[in-house]
């Protein structure tokens, strides 16, 4: 049913959850796993971001964190590449999405709180209302 599956993180305790439902489901469907992170570039963060050492900072830590889930989804015998991007993350995603041809997304729904879901909304709204691929949001 799956062949290509996206698990978008960014570090939070809610991205852990679904990476966890994304290795499952990749396990049950023997599909490809995609884990991809995003240094964001947009609102403040782009400002912060404009010095290259701070970028790259990001990159670095970025890069990490999808090298372990790699050998994380490894170790439960699951097919799985790690994928580091700059930009705004919703639209990186969508676009990930349709140039891997992924058959399904896997995103927590609970990163961004406050006035900062207020005036961008949640990544995983943004990434439903916008794409094409079906999302399996995990409520945390």
């Amino acid at each position: 049913m799956y062949d290509v599956i996206i698990v978008p993180t960014d570090g939070s305790e809610a991205a852990e959850d679904a990476v966890d439902h994304g290795v499952c489901q990749a396990a049950a469907h023997d599909a490809r796993l995609v884990f991809l992170a995003v240094v964001e570039m947009s609102g403040t963060a782009e400002t912060d971001a404009r010095d290259g050492g701070a970028l790259n900072d990001q990159r670095g830590n970025r890069r990490d964190e999808v090298e372990s889930l790699v050998a994380q989804a490894k170790a439960a015998d699951v097919d799985a590449d790690g994928v580091v991007e700059t930009g705004v993350p919703s639209r990186v995603i969508l676009e990930q999405a349709t140039t891997r041809d992924a058959d399904l997304v896997v995103m927590a729904t609970s990163a961004r709180s406050g006035v900062g879901r207020f005036l961008y909304g949640s990544v995983t709204e943004q990434v439903i209302r916008d794409g094409d691929t079906p999302v399996l949001a995990i409520q945390c």
